[in-house]
């Protein structure tokens, strides 16, 4: 077998020349058509702070309810898109099927809006929730915008799967749960934490505050996609 086909047997073993939203014959994780249906949400249309569509025009704030009533430990929080739809299956086959070369793909995502949005924020390090597809995204974008991923941020006891608690059991369940391994690491610094998906926002809220505890200057946060 020719040198090139060898090298296509093995590529094709690890991931088969199909789309993983689709399923359909392609030689990249995800087709033109498929990427074109995932749509931007309109950002000049969100809360200023947590990034929640409006349904009106009536908050002339351009702040939400919950926004205005709690105190912030983040300056801003954008996702690309919503939850639903190509980018929910690609998100899943990233996280529970661990299909990693979409990391590519998915940071590609983070970057239309980083770059649009946060790119002129002086960022100093970049940071996630712990966990393993978070981690892959975060250094894969990290390479992309050429900002030091520090993995800095630790789980330190075990908590319920966030998916299926109401709003209060979510805060109760991460209390507490995270800690940074250098508490001096970000004296003075502009951290932008990643995730995948915001529901309520209860995880990256927790993690705000103890980023904040650590000095930081200002945090942003940018997921993938917003919950439905």
């Amino acid at each position: 077998m020719p040198e090139q086909g060898i090298i296509d047997f093995f590529k094709n073993m690890v991931h088969p020349a199909m789309c993983a939203a689709c399923g359909k014959d392609y030689p990249e994780f995800l087709c033109p058509d498929c990427s074109s249906e995932i749509l931007p949400i309109d950002l000049n249309k969100c809360c200023r702070y947590c990034g929640i569509p409006l349904l009106s025009s009536g908050t002339r704030e351009g702040i939400c309810s919950s926004c205005k009533e709690s105190g912030l430990n983040f300056t801003r929080h954008l996702s690309y898109t919503i939850y639903s739809g190509n980018m929910k299956r690609i998100i899943k086959k990233f996280k529970y099927s661990k299909i990693y070369g979409l990391d590519n793909v998915l940071a590609g995502f983070l970057h239309k809006t980083y770059r649009r949005y946060f790119a002129s924020k002086s960022i100093d390090y970049i940071e996630t929730i712990p966990g393993e597809h978070t981690k892959k995204l975060a250094k894969r974008f990290s390479k992309i915008v050429k900002i030091p991923f520090k993995g800095n941020i630790i789980k330190i006891r075990d908590t319920r799967r966030q998916s299926g608690l109401d709003l209060g059991a979510r805060k109760i369940n991460i209390l507490d749960a995270f800690k940074l391994r250098n508490c001096l690491e970000y004296k003075d610094k502009n951290i932008l934490i990643l995730d995948d998906v915001w529901t309520t926002g209860s995880t990256l809220k927790e993690i705000c505050r103890i980023v904040r505890q650590g000095g930081a200057r200002k945090v942003f946060l940018l997921t993938l996609a917003r919950g439905a």
